[in-house]
């Protein structure tokens, strides 16, 4: 069989194991921003119930919160950017937002499980 009759196959079990393996094709820029969006609303969310539960401190949780609120004004200004055409300023502070995010998120599923030191 030629080499070539053999590449649209090879292509289609390709994609299809990046699908099986939970890889999905990009998002585009407005929805990535939407994404961090909603993980910035989980953020805050789950640092009030911590709180609540006694799985954070009230001064851990005002920490958290303001990281949060600071990826919120980094979101905004990713936002601005790319509306202004500064497509890679927007990109570069999505992918700022979103680390910082996701190191929240980190801390909080760690403080769950793992008795806080000082916490009050």
């Amino acid at each position: 069989m030629h080499p070539q009759r053999l590449l649209p196959l090879f292509l289609l079990l390709t994609l299809s194991g990046c699908t099986l393996l939970g890889i999905t094709k990009p998002l585009t820029f407005d929805e990535q921003l939407a994404t961090a969006y909603t993980a910035h609303t989980t953020v805050v969310q789950a640092a009030t119930v911590a709180v609540q539960a006694g799985s954070l401190s009230s001064a851990q949780g005002d920490k958290v919160s303001a990281m949060a609120n600071t990826s919120r004004s980094i979101l905004d200004a990713a936002r601005a950017a790319e509306v202004a055409g500064n497509t890679a300023g927007a990109g570069a502070q999505l992918i700022l937002a979103t680390s910082a995010l996701t190191a929240i998120q980190t801390f909080l599923n760690t403080s769950k499980t793992t008795p806080l030191a000082g916490a009050k």
